[in-house]
């Protein structure tokens, strides 16, 4: 992913030749759809995005000013594509989503650049770590949904990319930009190490989940991972961010497959203590990791897994919002989608169709399920067995961020006991 200029320098140059995120898959079938969790976000119908504020806040953004910028785009009078879609406003413009969320990271990253930086306080610097994030988190939301072929939301992803690079360099924590060689060519990777860590330290390998930027997963680290004395690798999932090259596949737990092989090579990591953890779409990735490589790996952890059910169940697949289809047309390479066609390409993801759940697991595995989600019940977590350990933790829809807080604790206390 490329430099660009600053932020301020160049967003606020409104534009009108770009195609617009909601034209770029072509959807013969269309849906209001309504199958996610809370944990994805709030599906509503005059919107075409997920709108998942919980989690935005979750991830540190003011609850405020997300209101606030979700209201500039709501009382847009700009032409939009659809008009039933609030967040579909043509052209780079005010009322336009990635403007918008761009917009408001370029307020917190003129904060942070006018922080003097010849004297620098403890507080300076962790006020320039929590400004930087703050920015690229806005603009991880302003790419979202990631689609390849969506030119402004690559440019948000390479200034989210821009920002949180610099956020890490006021961290607390070390962290380290590493290449793998994937088939010939080069994945970049963030290392995250936690503080006092003497020698090398376990690792966590994270899967993303299919709406999300690996730079999205630093509280998680911060807050439950470093204080335990666990590192943090994260990769982006094929055709986002850094793997923007990678297409997604049923295998493409290959190019993690080949990060596993080469962590060795890494003097900061123990390589004998790797731990996959796949969120939501990335449990597919982690769960394939676990079965194919389980003398590299210590344990698999999933968050709300998706193994099975969501790949083969046509009217399930039927009911999800026309974002999340396309999410999954755009990464599988489909320009033009249908419900029939998607069912098929989907079909040969299922584990279970693979022949992986058929058998048993031999590592430790823990799941962690949301009360009510359609896209990960208990019994999918089930299908995952194991010859060690099985571990389901239920999350319960209120009060939802004191669960969520709750059942991640338990997590790293999980990892703890397998390492």
């Amino acid at each position: 992913m490329t430099n660009t200029e600053n932020l301020s320098e160049k967003i606020f140059k409104p534009q009108y030749d770009y195609p617009e995120t909601t034209t770029l898959v072509n959807r013969i079938d269309c849906s209001a759809g309504n199958s996610v969790s809370p944990l994805d976000g709030e599906v509503d119908s005059k919107w075409y995005r997920i709108v998942n504020p919980i989690l935005w806040y979750w991830r540190g953004l003011p609850k405020l000013e997300l209101e606030e910028v979700l209201s500039k785009i709501a009382a847009s009078t700009k032409r939009h594509t659809n008009d039933n879609w609030l967040d579909s406003v043509i052209g780079y413009q005010p009322g336009n989503w990635i403007y918008e969320f761009l917009n408001q990271a370029a307020k917190w990253q003129a904060k942070a650049d006018s922080i003097d930086k010849s004297n620098l306080t403890e507080d300076d610097k962790s006020k320039l770590n929590q400004y930087y994030l703050i920015a690229s988190q806005y603009c991880s939301i302003a790419s979202y949904p990631h689609f390849k072929n969506d030119e402004l939301a690559m440019y948000a992803q390479t200034c989210a990319y821009q920002a949180y690079h610099k956020a890490l360099g006021y961290s607390p924590f070390t962290s380290k930009e590493l290449e793998f060689n994937v088939d010939g060519r080069n994945v970049k990777t963030i290392l995250h190490l936690p503080q006092n860590c003497d020698g090398v330290c376990p690792v966590v390998l994270v899967c993303n989940a299919l709406g999300n930027l690996q730079i999205d997963y630093y509280r998680y680290f911060s807050e439950f991972l470093a204080p335990n004395g666990l590192a943090m690798l994260t990769v982006d999932l094929p055709t986002v961010g850094f793997s923007r090259n990678f297409a997604l596949t049923q295998n493409s737990s290959q190019i993690y497959q080949a990060i596993i092989e080469q962590l060795s090579n890494i003097p900061w990591i123990d390589s004998n203590r790797v731990i996959v953890a796949g969120f939501r779409f990335g449990s597919h990735i982690a769960t394939r990791l676990a079965y194919l490589m389980p003398n590299k790996i210590k344990g698999l952890f999933n968050f709300t897994p998706f193994v099975h059910e969501m790949f083969v169940n046509k009217e399930l697949q039927k009911s999800l919002p026309n974002v999340y289809k396309d999410m999954l047309a755009s990464r599988l390479g489909l320009p033009c989608v249908s419900n029939q066609q998607l069912a098929a390409e989907l079909n040969y993801f299922s584990l279970k169709n693979q022949g992986l759940l058929t058998h048993a697991c031999s590592l430790p595995v823990m799941n962690i399920v949301f009360e009510g989600d359609k896209l990960s019940s208990i019994n999918e977590a089930k299908l995952i067995h194991s010859t060690k350990q099985n571990k389901i933790v239920t999350i319960q829809k209120t009060p939802l961020q004191k669960n969520l807080h709750d059942a991640l604790t338990q997590s790293v206390k999980w990892m703890e006991t397998i390492l």
